[in-house]
């Protein structure tokens, strides 16, 4: 199995720089069409006057909705925002009808990321038709979700069935010894995102770093390593016993399964170790899950598995 830190580092690295520009992945009806989607940078000119792929031009005025309840905004505020607007995912929606998703992250006086570790991207969508040659924007969603750290995430189109189309939005970060990647899969309907998500799961999940007797008792499921710096307080206390804490380190990948109208089953298959509190001086568990989640009125839901990634 893949160490999971260094597949969960790679994944944060790569959010910073994602620009996902997912044209080869709209359902196979459409792919023959593909090549003639209009440039990203092209869209972002239209959908906001003066932008430009430059650090100076990506920078834009935007006025943002209403925090949605309970959601985690940090850096964020309701009316007029200096963000940094960068192209994220192409997606053909119908013959010279094209959306486009842009990624927004709060900007400071100088121009670069305002953000922190509890900063989310925000994600709007734009809706363009093609008339002669022209591209002209047909339609302004907005923001329609906050999701990532950092003000980063990685998104992707996903097929859902033939005649269907998602948005795959997954993201990652770490704490004091805690690693973890989420995803939300969000449906296209009549050229908008519903803001609600079909899903949202925890994919991965790692905290081998958190105590330091949990690189020993994930042994030899996961190899040891060079742990990544971390704060003194997240080791294990002094006097602090070692049956008091799970230790796990569990990662996934998930497909959606071929359909022609009905989006199909969502299927995640877990792999990893887990040392329980009360086992721990027991040799690690093999986790090997393979859940299923079945799509009904707008939502996936589980109808065999489990995941088997603790909350962080």
């Amino acid at each position: 199995m893949p160490h999971l830190q260094q597949r969960t580092t790679r994944l944060c690295a790569a959010l910073a720089a994602a620009s996902v520009l997912g044209a080869g992945a709209t359902p196979s009806h459409m792919s023959a069409a593909s090549a003639a989607l209009p440039a990203p940078a092209q869209l972002m000119a239209l959908a906001f006057p003066g932008w430009a792929d430059s650090t100076a031009a990506r920078v834009q005025t935007v006025s943002l909705p209403g925090p949605a309840p309970g959601a985690g905004r940090d850096g964020w505020s309701a009316g007029p925002a200096r963000v940094i607007a960068e192209p994220k995912l192409v997606l053909r929606l119908a013959p010279g009808r094209v959306m486009l998703v842009a990624g927004l992250a709060p900007a400071g006086e100088d121009g670069k990321p305002a953000v922190s570790q509890l900063t989310p991207m925000a994600l709007a969508s734009y809706r363009f038709e093609q008339r002669g040659t022209a591209w002209v924007v047909a339609g302004r969603q907005g923001v329609f979700a906050w999701r990532g750290f950092h003000g980063t995430a990685n998104v992707r189109a996903v097929t859902l069935s033939e005649q269907r189309q998602g948005i795959g939005i997954e993201y990652g970060s770490c704490w004091d010894g805690y690693c973890g990647t989420w995803m939300a899969l969000y449906e296209v309907e009549k050229g908008a995102v519903r803001r609600e998500p079909a899903v949202e799961m925890a994919l991965s999940g790692l905290n081998a770093d958190s105590a330091a007797d949990c690189a020993r008792r994930l042994q030899p499921l996961v190899k040891p390593h060079t742990p990544e710096p971390v704060p003194v307080s997240s080791h294990l206390p002094e006097g602090a016993h070692t049956d008091s804490h799970d230790c796990y380190a569990i990662e996934s990948g998930w497909t959606i399964e071929a359909s022609r109208g009905q989006p199909g089953d969502l299927v995640i298959h877990y792999q990893g170790a887990m040392s329980r509190a009360e086992a721990h001086l027991a040799p690690p568990v093999a986790i090997d899950q393979r859940q299923v989640l079945r799509y009904g009125s707008g939502k996936y839901r589980a109808v065999s598995g489990f995941n088997p990634v603790p909350p962080i």
